[in-house]
């Protein structure tokens, strides 16, 4: 047996509604499938807070599927 398959498997996560936030999760899993899970969780953090930051500097109101974006890679966001 592998070290792979003798560590216990992580629970999936359920995809967030919104369809836009869906295709960014999907886009990130595609993008970071060579990498490990670890690499892609990164990657889907900061792009989560990249698009939070932005809309916040350009004064605008955080759309419901960038909120849902970061709940799903685990960003607090106090700001």
């Amino acid at each position: 047996m592998t070290m792979a398959a003798s560590r216990p498997k992580q629970a999936q996560r359920k995809r967030p509604q919104s369809r836009k936030a869906s295709e960014i999760v999907a886009l990130v899993e595609q993008l970071s499938s060579g990498l490990g899970s670890h690499d892609g969780a990164v990657l889907g953090r900061g792009l989560a807070r990249l698009l939070a930051d932005a809309y916040q500097a350009r004064g605008r109101s955080t759309p419901p599927w960038v909120e849902q974006l970061t709940a799903y890679y685990g960003i607090n966001r106090t700001s």
